[in-house]
């Protein structure tokens, strides 16, 4: 085993044993097995190892991340805003509280997607991806303001100018200019050092 020259636990809590298998990890996809088991995005983060969570079937939930997902597990496991998860519901939980009021109901964290999940989950299973997708916080924000903008086309005039050449540039009706250059005898002209 190398010696670890740097010291402290910083560099020890990298070590190999607790390296988790990835190739494992590739080809296993944890999918929704029960009707208490549904798919939503991380919407907002709060303190305590709780974040809001809006669901597949449109509701917003409180969920609870789990010690699995703490600690060294936290190393490929992060959540964060707009990160797909799969929770599990808490079925003897109640909507209201001891004094009537409604509240959030509760759920549990079981998985977190990477990138690659969510296309492959978008491949394999047949649920209503949009709900999701509408509701990611971690969108492009100017991406949305286009696709919002119901067909309306901001900006100036240089740039509506800019666009218009641009266009004719790439369309095949744009005649080609050329300048011929007219030759002039400039070898009997005197060259003045003070009109340069």
């Amino acid at each position: 085993m190398v010696k670890n020259t740097q010291g402290g636990s910083s560099h020890k809590k990298f070590g190999r044993k607790f390296a988790t298998g990835t190739t494992s990890k590739i080809t296993r996809l944890r999918v929704s097995e029960d009707e208490g088991e549904i798919y939503a995005i991380a919407t907002k983060m709060l303190g305590n190892n709780m974040f809001h969570c809006f669901c597949i079937d449109g509701l917003t939930r409180l969920c609870h991340i789990r010690g699995k997902f703490t600690g060294r597990g936290k190393r490929d496991n992060i959540v964060s805003g707009g990160k797909w998860v799969l929770i599990g519901l808490r079925e003897w939980d109640t909507a209201t509280d001891k004094k009537g009021k409604e509240k959030l109901q509760q759920c549990d964290l079981l998985e977190i997607y990477s990138d690659t999940d969510k296309y492959r989950l978008k491949e394999s299973i047949s649920q209503n991806w949009a709900i999701l997708d509408k509701n990611d916080v971690s969108r492009d924000t100017k991406q949305e303001l286009l696709e919002e903008a119901d067909g309306f086309t901001f900006g100036t005039e240089k740039d509506f100018e800019r666009e218009r050449l641009i266009e004719e540039m790439k369309s095949a009706t744009a005649e080609k200019i050329t300048l011929k250059a007219v030759e002039e005898e400039t070898a009997d002209e005197e060259v003045y050092f003070d009109d340069i």
